[in-house]
């Protein structure tokens, strides 16, 4: 199935853009197409490898627009979706309002579904429960830190928005904790402070869920099959060249932050958890927590660290090594999302 937004017609409202079916402007599927447990991947064609995963016959949906695919079925009997959100946090603000939209929005009556303590919920229907709601980014990465090796898990904690895309929205109550202060804080002392800059965090569950998960298969595997993992800080930005800390031919010398990398790989937080560093730098994670923190939606990340950029190890994945990571990073995100 695909759509285009062309064929959107009549009385749509251009706020809020739905088919008269109740399918969103971008992701090509209704609420019941759209399973309360997701895993987002930025790469179209991963949708399908992540889809291998699920249970043998179980996929009940299957969609494709623009950049963005979609497969829904189950694993271990749990309904599971698998949603493509294309590069950036900025198709991640887009994927997280129409997730928002199919779990919560009524097109036939056209009103928002009552939360718990909502002052006009309807005491006849059932109110929504946004915890209920789970999305995990398994992508990839690269890292600053030289102690994480390429091939291993990275495994957010804390994210930082190294992009502008939830500059556009207010701070959920996580932001003023101690713990996201200090890793704010921290990161605005390197030349980050000259880009306005946010923090925030994991979901903790989920965080929890992707640890325990990564233990768990190493339970199974023999030595030599181990997975390594780091749970840490991940930074996203909104772009993959400069952005990230990389000049590029004539580009050198014009950056604003060219020790980006070297700064990253230094910063170490005083946190809850205990002292944790930068472990992973990507394009989308703090956008995928910071609004699931909004909506009261739990959500994560996994990556598998394809480039060590440090400044005593310069490394790239093998083709093995990849396929290897990703295969266990796509294991622990469905086990943790599929766990109550």
């Amino acid at each position: 199935m695909s759509h285009s937004g062309a064929g959107f017609s009549g009385d749509v409202d251009p706020d809020l853009p739905l088919s008269p079916e109740g399918i969103t402007f971008h992701v090509a599927c209704t609420s019941k197409h759209l399973a309360d447990r997701i895993i987002f991947v930025g790469d179209p064609g991963r949708v399908k490898t992540v889809g291998a995963y699920l249970d043998t016959g179980s996929i009940t949906y299957e969609a494709s627009h623009r950049e963005i695919n979609i497969i829904t079925g189950s694993y271990h009997g749990v309904p599971v979706t698998v949603l493509s959100t294309g590069m950036g946090t900025d198709n991640i603000e887009i994927m997280m309002n129409e997730v928002h939209i199919l779990k919560e929005y009524d097109p036939k009556k056209r009103r928002w579904r009552a939360r718990a303590g909502d002052a006009l919920a309807d005491p006849l229907e059932t109110s929504f429960d946004p915890s209920k709601v789970k999305l995990i980014r398994v992508g990839t990465c690269g890292t600053p830190n030289e102690e994480v090796q390429v091939g291993c898990l990275a495994i957010t904690q804390y994210a930082i928005g190294m992009d502008n895309t939830c500059q556009y929205y207010d701070a959920p109550a996580v932001n003023s904790t101690a713990d996201v202060q200090e890793v704010l804080a921290k990161v605005q002392t390197t030349s980050l402070g000259k880009v306005q800059v946010y923090a925030t965090k994991a979901a903790p569950a989920i965080t929890q869920g992707l640890v325990d998960a990564c233990t768990a298969l190493n339970s199974k595997a023999n030595a030599s099959e181990q997975q390594r993992y780091y749970v840490g800080a991940t930074c996203s930005a909104s772009g993959f060249y400069g952005c990230q800390g990389r000049s590029v031919g004539r580009f050198r010398g014009h950056l604003t932050a060219p020790n980006l990398t070297e700064e990253l790989g230094d910063l170490c937080f005083n946190v809850s958890e205990g002292e944790q560093r930068v472990v992973n730098i990507e394009m989308e994670s703090s956008a995928l927590c910071y609004l699931s923190n909004l909506l009261g939606y739990q959500a994560g990340a996994v990556c598998v660290v394809v480039a060590q950029r440090s400044r005593s190890g310069r490394a790239f994945t093998t083709p093995e090594q990849l396929a290897k990571a990703l295969s266990n990073a796509i294991t622990v995100a469905l086990e943790t999302l599929t766990k109550d």
